[in-house]
């Protein structure tokens, strides 16, 4: 596999990575479930479904991811830092795979059909990767990242839009969000290691991953509104829509970031602005166990 970039002149101080930090890996977290009910999230259901959805989908999502990075990590030479981010991103994502595990299974006592949700997303993941080479992956998880970022940030920035989900399941998706931005160069610095600025191969890549990104999840909501016998409504159409597009906006911001990402003009370039705010969250996270460590 040849690398785009120069690795015989890269050294101790020399590093495409742009994750000025050493990336965390937080084994020490509690989790308690055991108060989420089946409407965890206030306002329409489907609101719920769809929270339920986002977490189904972590644990076979997270686990692509890592299948995807994998590949090409033992090709990263001299750049040692770029390889430490990279296996740092790995063990958070295998984190949150084991995590949302915990709790889909409470979901399930609840009676969520994530058996068949998982199975839903499983089948999905390998169509939207048929055919492609392990380089072609790591772009298309390149792409999945830059949207998935977005997602993060509106959370993370939206104390009212965390206030409706139920404080367990809360302390859950902020803990996961938090992590996504302290890893969010990552798999931008590992792509871009081997491919530089290869735009027609960005664009095959995340071309892909649009095509699919907007209506994966729901395809999970909708088999758990089917499996409590609840078809969307009028009314349940228009609060998703809403929620998703309008106000806050998940799927509008990430679309925006989707179309920066396809840019010929974006350099895969990644700041870090948001360091205090990842402090703030993690005082925050720590602070329902009794021993901070």
């Amino acid at each position: 596999m040849n690398s785009a970039t120069s690795t015989d002149s890269l050294n101790a101080e020399q590093t495409i990575s742009q994750t000025p930090f050493d990336i965390p890996v937080r084994r020490d977290l509690e989790w308690d479930f055991s108060q989420v009910e089946r409407q965890f999230v206030e306002g329409d259901i489907f609101l719920s479904y769809l929270y339920a959805a986002f977490s189904c989908g972590a644990t076979p999502i997270e686990s692509f991811f890592i299948k995807s990075l994998k590949p090409t990590l033992d090709s990263i030479v001299g750049d040692d830092k770029l390889k430490h981010d990279v296996d740092a991103m790995i063990k958070q994502e295998a984190l949150h795979s084991s995590t949302h595990r915990k709790f889909n299974n409470h979901l399930k006592e609840l009676g969520y059909d994530i058996d068949g949700a998982t199975q839903y997303f499983d089948n999905k993941l390998k169509q939207m990767v048929a055919g492609f080479t392990p380089i072609d992956q790591l772009g298309f998880v390149s792409a999945a990242e830059h949207g998935l970022y977005s997602f993060a940030m509106i959370l993370l920035n939206d104390r009212a839009m965390q206030e409706q989900i139920h404080p367990q399941a809360r302390r859950l998706f902020v803990w996961h969000f938090m992590e996504e931005a302290e890893h969010g160069a990552v798999s931008h610095d590992q792509y871009r290691y081997f491919m530089g600025n290869a735009y027609s191969h960005r664009m095959k890549t995340a071309l892909r991953a649009s095509q699919h990104v907007f209506n994966l999840v729901d395809g999970a909501l909708d088999i758990f509104a089917q499996g409590f016998g609840h078809s969307r409504s009028v009314k349940n159409r228009i609060a998703l829509l809403k929620y998703q597009w309008a106000t806050p906006g998940i799927y509008r911001q990430m679309a925006v970031r989707m179309a920066e990402y396809m840019s010929p003009s974006y350099k895969l370039t990644f700041g870090h602005e948001n360091t205090s705010l990842i402090q703030k969250y993690e005082q925050e996270i720590y602070a329902p166990q009794k021993v901070l460590v």
